[in-house]
């Protein structure tokens, strides 16, 4: 048996509770992504103890807990200010939808505990004398590089249709190959996807899209087609995967360089294969939040406005470029700039970025709040009632400003509102 010989602090903090179960009479362990990542000497995320000890025994033996979901086990023990789950060994009925179990039964064997788990890398087990247990292969496959479900995987992906996707995502994680029955089981099995809520088909997405090798996880995705068995359509996804499935290959190998998942989002969304009203019924769909939502579709829009009113003619590019800035903001922009940078040549303005760039950096303003002129006192020069003329006017003199042909004084600008006054009076 083989013994961790440096036990990670999180892990040491939480020994006590260990220590105070296994005093009583009870086995308790450390389980699961904790265990597997101090197998792999990666940063934890979360500690999970696993116990012979019922709920209420639990309960009984200390001092400060909550009862986060009882009906399952599960109680958050307080340690020095810190909540650890303590959860009891247990197995699981027959799955409801292929997502959850009608109920569960209390159990004393570890053994059978870590088997209703999805992986082998996640269904290991640590003592506290920093023994490992680990019944099913999860040291080996984490040294043979690789993603494999703990017993049967037909059985595993019928149970819970999500763990097809966290299959994916745990081998895009730790750049590991999926095994071939592994991965035959997915293939057979992937038309369950549609019992998974898409909030969780996007949190899913998030950490695959937003981990290492976001490139590795899109062709995962494109080799499974699990994509396609969404309980919702995924246009921009179905897009992707047609082109993919002609062409054989999309260029993706730059995602990495792009800091943030969004960002990632958005040089996905603007492929040429897929179309703007297709990247927001796919948010839509992923139940992206708003902001979120707000912040790709800027992106994708002004790659979009660029491409329709791309021109070879410089000072064009030029005007194009500025008043998509104007429309979609500076942040959008210089994301925009990132992708088509990072793209290299794959990329339809890779050529232009430099120029774009100094065109962004000459810019003097970039939205109406820093424009030397507001609609009031527009109003107050003209003697006029507010309404849609104002916007109008103050974005014409925006675009002139930001474009360098006109300053950004308010007696430049009330100057110019005359000249356009004499030319409406005159016609």
């Amino acid at each position: 048996m083989e013994r961790c010989t440096s036990i990670p602090q999180a892990m040491r903090e939480a020994l006590p509770i260990l220590a105070t179960l296994n005093g009583h009479g009870h086995e308790a362990v450390f389980v699961g992504g904790c265990v597997r990542d101090t197998v792999m000497g990666l940063a934890l995320k979360d500690v999970d103890i696993a116990t012979s000890a019922t709920p209420e025994q639990v309960v009984a033996l200390f001092a400060y807990c909550i009862p986060t979901g009882l009906q399952h086990g599960t109680v958050t023990v307080m340690q020095d200010g810190t909540g650890y789950e303590v959860t009891t060994y247990r197995k699981e009925s027959v799955y409801e939808k292929h997502r959850r179990p009608e109920s569960v039964a209390f159990i004393s064997d570890l053994k059978e505990d870590l088997l209703r788990r999805d992986l082998t890398i996640n269904a290991m087990a640590m003592r506290l004398s920093g023994d490992y247990y680990d019944p099913y292969g999860g040291m080996s496959d984490i040294q043979s590089k690789q993603v494999r479900c703990v017993g049967d995987a037909e059985a595993r992906f019928q149970e819970d249709a999500l763990r097809m996707l966290r299959a994916l995502r745990f081998a895009s994680q730790f750049s590991f190959r999926i095994v071939y029955r592994t991965w035959r089981a997915l293939l057979k099995h992937r038309e369950l996807l549609r019992y998974v809520a898409m909030e969780r088909v996007q949190a899913e997405l998030d950490k695959m899209i937003g981990g290492p090798a976001p490139h590795y996880a899109a062709a995962l995705l494109a080799g499974s087609g699990l994509l396609a068995y969404t309980l919702e359509p995924l246009p921009a996804a179905r897009a992707l995967l047609a082109e993919a499935a002609k062409t054989e290959r999309i260029q993706l190998d730059y995602l990495p360089a792009l800091h943030g998942v969004d960002i990632r989002y958005a040089a996905l969304m603007t492929q040429p294969s897929v179309t703007p009203q297709e990247a927001k019924a796919t948010l839509q769909a992923l139940r992206m939040s708003g902001s979120r939502s707000g912040v790709i579709m800027a992106i994708v829009s002004l790659h979009h406005d660029m491409v329709v009113n791309r021109s070879p003619n410089e000072e064009k590019l030029r005007v194009s470029w500025i008043e998509a800035v104007l429309r979609y903001g500076q942040v959008a922009a210089a994301s925009w700039l990132h992708i088509a940078e990072a793209s290299g040549r794959e990329h339809a303005f890779w050529a232009d970025v430099p120029r774009m760039k100094l065109w962004l950096s000459q810019m003097e303003i970039s939205s109406l709040k820093e424009l030397a002129l507001d609609g009031n006192q527009l109003a107050a020069y003209w003697d006029r009632k507010p309404g849609a003329w104002m916007g109008k006017t103050l974005k014409r003199l925006l675009l002139l400003v930001a474009l360098g042909e006109l300053s950004n004084s308010q007696e430049q600008l009330l100057k110019q509102v005359d000249r356009w006054k004499e030319e409406t009076d005159e016609s």
